[in-house]
């Protein structure tokens, strides 16, 4: 009998999700698998602790945002697993997913589990740490972490975009260098390394992003006066940013970062390290039920 291990994060939607364990615990037992439950404490020990006698039959589902899956995602990369995983979002905003059509229906994703429909999808590298998402950097960053979760819970995305508006002012670029596929230095209000189609909310950001391809999305806010940066805010919500002159829009897959040791860095949702960076991509690395990619 093989097993199926759900790693849950007890906080996302205030644990509304829980009341699925029961439905799984019946689909698991009529397919044969044994269920087993991880819950996330949000301590460094979970990443050793999750796949702990794990086969290579098992499968794994992950309830919770991009951050609970980058979790899994780094604990496959560094015990070198490669377990297929069924996600079910119930994160704030699910950016990896919403890119990849997957949604909370459990029904859909044990059609999948059950056709074997798996697609392999590209995950990225910041130093040692791997991304699912996007890796960020900026004084917008550090804003974004100051939104209290009450908020994330209550108002979801809207939280982040209303903060941010507020912060927009106060918005000092930052002396950003890139080398290796793009040799270049400026004045940097954002940086944005993304691996699928959306991010922090907005749809489309990169809407050239392609899961499969082994390449990841640079975009890069260059500095500009506020209004020119409220001006590119509007018109990444609306998607008709990628031409906007102040913009720089590449495709990665090398790619060293430096800046200031100061500038706020995130890696899908939390807190990331230091500049300097090294960014990489891992080709087709994660198995995923259900995937829509091109």
């Amino acid at each position: 009998m093989h097993e199926m291990r759900v790693i849950y994060n007890p906080t996302a939607r205030r644990g509304r999700f829980i009341a699925q364990f029961d439905r799984l615990a019946a689909a698991a037992q009529l397919r044969g698998f044994t269920l087993s439950l991880f819950r996330l404490s949000g301590e460094k020990k979970d990443m050793g602790k999750m796949l702990a006698g794990m086969q290579d039959n098992s499968v794994l589902i992950t309830c919770g945002g991009d951050g609970t899956l980058q979790l899994v995602a780094n604990a496959l990369v560094a015990a070198d697993l490669n377990l297929p995983v069924g996600i079910l979002p119930y994160g704030t905003s699910n950016d990896f997913a919403d890119s990849l059509g997957l949604t909370t229906n459990l029904n859909r994703l044990l059609q999948y589990i059950d056709s074997g429909n798996l697609s392999p999808v590209d995950l990225g590298l910041a130093g040692d740490k791997v991304f699912v998402n996007v890796f960020s950097a900026g004084q917008i960053i550090k804003a974004s972490h100051e939104v209290e979760r009450v908020q994330k819970d209550m108002l979801g995305m809207l939280a982040y975009y209303l903060y941010s508006v507020g912060q927009l002012p106060k918005m000092a670029p930052f002396p950003l260098t890139l080398r290796g596929d793009i040799e270049e230095s400026f004045s940097c209000h954002l940086l944005l390394i993304v691996n699928s189609t959306n991010a922090g909310g907005f749809k489309n950001l990169a809407p050239t992003a392609d899961l499969g391809d082994g390449k990841l999305n640079c975009i890069a806010v260059r500095d500009c006066s506020f209004p020119e940066l409220a001006g590119i805010f509007f018109k990444v919500l609306r998607g008709e940013h990628e031409n906007h002159p102040s913009l720089l829009c590449a495709k990665v897959s090398d790619l060293v970062i430096e800046g200031p040791a100061d500038v706020a860095t995130d890696i899908d949702g939390e807190r990331g390290e230091n500049f300097p960076v090294t960014i990489r991509v891992l080709p087709r690395r994660l198995l995923v039920y259900g995937a829509k990619i091109s």
